[in-house]
C-alpha cells in the first residue's frame, strides 16, 4: 500500500514537472531567479524573493507604495528611456554590509540618509539582474522591456524621480525580499518603461529616417559662378553706388566658371533654367543648337541676354587668366571682388 501511495505520488509530481517546464518562463519568475541568483555569486548573500506583484502604471500614480525614505535609483536605456529601482533601507543596509563587513548584520539598521556611494554600490547587482533576467525569461516582449539599462544616478526624492520618468505608461514589479535565509525582509519596486509593439516586433522594417532621395529636393546649395572678368580703375570702383550697372563686355552664359568656397575654378558650366529655377550645366562647351531637342526643351539659356559668338568648339582650358575684379551672377546687384 505504501509503494503504490509513493509511486502516484512521484508519478503526480512529475507530471507537475513536465507541466513547468513546458510553460514559457514569466518576466515574474526570471526576475525571481535573477535576484537570487546574482546575489549568491556577487555577493555570497542568500536573498529569495517571497512575494511578488506585477501592474501597469500611468505617471500619477508611479509612486505609490514607494517612501520617501528609499533608495531611489535611474537606470537608462540605449535609447535614453528612464527606469527606477527603488530600494527600503533594510535591503539597502544587507547589500552595503556585505561589501564592506562581509556578512550582513542581524540588527535592523538605523534610519540614515541615502548618499552617492551607497547607489554605486547597490547598482552593479542591479544591472547583473536585468542581464540574467533577460536570458531566464522566454517572451520576446518581456526580454525587450528588461534590455539594455545601465545606472545612471540617484534620485534625491521621489519628485525629481516623479519628473524624469516621462514615458505614459509603466510596468511595475512590487518584490518582497528575504535576506540573510530569514534574518530580514523588505521591498524593491522596479518600474520599468512599456515597450511599443513595434519596438518588440522584430520583423517590422526599422525606419532609418529619411532616404537621400527624400532629402536632396530640400537640401540648400550654394553655388558661385563668373560669367565675366573686368579691370576698373581703383577710382571707379570707390565711386560706385547702388543702382549703377556694369557693362558685362564679351560676358558668356555659356562658358561660366564654378568656383569653390576659397573661388579656386572646379569646372566650366552654361548657365540656364529648369523647372522655373536657375541653373547650370556643368563641364559643357557646346551650343544649344547642336542640343538634342528634349535636352532644348528639358534646359534652356537664361533669359538674360547674350553676346553672340562664333568660336568653334574647344576642349576646356585649365589655366584663366587672374583679374582683380569678378562678377557673380547669384546676386546680379552685388559686386564680387577678388
Amino acid at each position: 500500500m505504501t509503494q503504490t501511495v509513493s509511486a502516484a505520488l512521484a508519478r503526480k509530481l512529475s507530471v507537475g514537472r513536465e507541466e513547468q517546464e513546458e510553460k514559457p518562463r514569466s518576466i515574474m519568475r526570471a526576475l525571481r531567479l535573477a535576484f537570487a541568483r546574482a546575489a549568491s555569486d556577487r555577493l555570497q548573500l542568500p536573498l529569495a524573493v517571497i512575494g511578488a506583484k506585477q501592474s501597469s502604471r500611468s505617471t500619477d500614480a508611479l509612486t505609490d507604495g514607494i517612501g520617501e525614505d528609499w533608495l531611489l535609483l535611474r537606470f537608462v536605456d540605449r535609447n535614453g528611456k528612464a527606469a527606477s529601482v527603488c530600494m527600503e533601507l533594510g535591503v539597502v543596509a544587507a547589500i552595503v554590509q556585505v561589501q564592506t563587513f562581509g556578512e550582513m548584520l542581524a540588527d535592523d539598521p538605523a534610519p540614515r540618509v541615502f548618499t552617492h556611494t551607497d547607489g554605486a554600490m547597490v547598482a552593479p547587482l542591479i544591472e547583473d539582474v536585468f542581464s540574467r533576467a533577460v536570458e531566464l525569461v522566454d517572451a520576446s516582449a518581456d526580454q525587450s522591456i528588461l534590455t539594455g539599462y545601465e545606472f545612471a544616478a540617484r534620485f534625491s526624492d521621489l519628485r525629481t524621480l516623479t519628473l524624469a520618468m516621462v514615458e505614459d505608461v509603466y510596468r511595475a514589479f512590487e518584490l518582497t525580499i528575504e535576506l540573510g535565509g530569514g534574518l530580514r525582509q523588505g521591498r524593491v519596486s522596479i518600474l520599468l518603461p512599456e515597450r511599443p509593439d513595434e519596438e518588440n516586433d522584430p520583423d517590422l522594417p526599422e525606419d532609418n529616417g529619411p532616404k537621400l532621395e527624400q532629402a536632396s529636393g530640400v537640401l540648400r546649395a550654394e553655388l558661385n559662378t563668373v560669367i565675366c572678368r573686368m579691370s576698373l580703375p581703383l577710382a571707379t570702383l570707390s565711386d560706385l553706388v547702388v543702382g549703377d550697372v556694369l557693362p558685362l563686355t564679351g560676358s558668356r552664359l555659356d562658358h561660366a566658371e564654378v568656383l569653390t568656397i576659397d573661388r579656386t575654378r572646379t569646372a566650366i558650366g552654361r548657365l540656364g533654367q529648369c523647372s522655373g529655377m536657375r541653373a547650370v550645366r556643368l563641364n559643357e562647351y557646346v551650343n544649344v543648337a547642336s542640343l538634342p531637342q528634349s535636352e532644348n526643351e528639358e534646359f534652356s539659356d537664361s533669359p538674360s541676354s547674350m553676346v553672340p559668338h562664333n568660336e568653334p568648339e574647344m576642349p576646356i582650358q585649365t589655366e584663366v587668366a587672374q583679374v582683380p575684379a569678378l562678377f557673380d551672377p547669384p546676386a546680379m546687384n552685388a559686386l564680387n571682388l577678388t
